[in-house]
């Protein structure tokens, strides 16, 4: 008997390093965003770029810095953040004023002048743009917008409930900000405040697909409350404002039924909030909307307001999550099989 349930442990223990590797990025500080292309990890942190391989996680090269010249990008110090997506093979930087073209190498291209105040991503010849916008109670709220390659806007896709109005509310949690929201010329939109909704658009604006899922709504405990009072107290860019701030800090009943989306193999990564232990739930959804698969995937700690992604990314099956080692004072990086 203890022979046949060692070898069961044993075969267990194998499947568990088969499918997850825990392993250091060298030189990271405090990254903002990761990408995975064709073989290589993106690390993006403050104005600089590291690559890294996605095969040995060794480190490659590093480029960018602050400044205004064609290999420098100027970071916004409030509002939305610096992005990077991939569009025909070619890294985009979207930076402060300007996009920025590179080969998958880091060796720069080209740029174009770009909005100060909005995230862009390509979508064959239009643009996504992730930023403020007048909603219908004309308050300036978070949305999406399609704009010409021109930078003309065309039309306004979806409002969240995410406010930039001074002296209004923060509603908490915030809804989800999908980033990159274009995937083979199609735009993609967790398309409501509360409930399971993405809605797919092609490139011109069209709405081509709503998915729509049942879920358990997922009701907020005070000792969610009380962890956000205590994040806007600590945190250093807000723990100044905190005593003008907490009583415009307000709560949902229930968390929204999307935490964030992730688009990769033709596949549609559902993040939501609801967790086991350290993991958060990950429902894998084909392009037409089905079901999959659900998983647990690890990510890194929580951050209730930021505008910022989640540090981690997807390709060919295999989830690569950055999570920050406290105690060690590094980035490891959690290499997930999810097929």
């Amino acid at each position: 008997m203890k022979t046949k349930m060692a070898l069961i442990f044993l075969l267990f223990s194998l499947t568990l390093t088969a499918q997850t590797r825990v392993v250091t990025l060298e030189g990271i500080v405090k990254p903002d965003m990761i990408a995975v292309k064709d073989g290589k990890i993106y690390v993006l942190e403050k104005t600089s770029i590291f690559i890294y391989s996605a095969k040995n996680f060794q480190f490659i090269k590093k480029f960018g810095r602050e400044g205004e010249g064609p290999r420098e990008f100027m970071a916004r110090p409030y509002g939305p953040p610096m992005s990077m997506s991939f569009v025909d093979g070619q890294l985009v930087v979207n930076s402060n004023n300007k996009l920025s073209y590179f080969d998958r190498n880091g060796n720069f291209k080209t740029e174009r002048k770009a909005f100060a105040n909005l995230v862009l991503f390509q979508v064959k010849d239009n643009f996504v743009a992730i930023g403020p916008s007048v909603d219908t109670e004309k308050r300036f709220r978070i949305s999406y917008r399609l704009y010409s390659n021109d930078l003309k806007e065309l039309k306004n896709l979806f409002h969240t409930n995410i406010s930039v109005n001074p002296q209004d509310y923060i509603i908490m949690p915030i809804s989800a900000i999908g980033h990159n929201p274009c995937y083979k010329g199609n735009i993609f939109v967790a398309a409501s405040n509360t409930d399971f909704i993405i809605d797919i658009y092609d490139h011109t604006g069209k709405k081509i697909r709503r998915i729509s899922k049942d879920f358990v709504r997922k009701k907020i405990p005070q000792t969610y409350r009380d962890e956000i009072h205590k994040w806007f107290k600590d945190e250093s860019m807000y723990k100044q404002f905190y005593d003008g701030i907490k009583n415009f800090i307000k709560f949902k009943d229930y968390f929204p039924a999307i935490r964030d989306l992730i688009l990769a193999d033709d596949t549609i990564h559902v993040v939501t909030h609801r967790q086991k232990k350290d993991l958060w739930e990950c429902i894998l959804l084909d392009m037409t909307g089905k079901e999959i698969k659900r998983t647990f995937i690890p990510l890194s700690r929580y951050i209730p307001f930021t505008y910022y992604p989640l540090l981690c990314a997807v390709e060919n099956g295999i989830l690569y999550s950055l999570i920050e080692d406290e105690d060690e004072e590094e980035w490891k990086l959690h290499i997930v099989d999810l097929k």
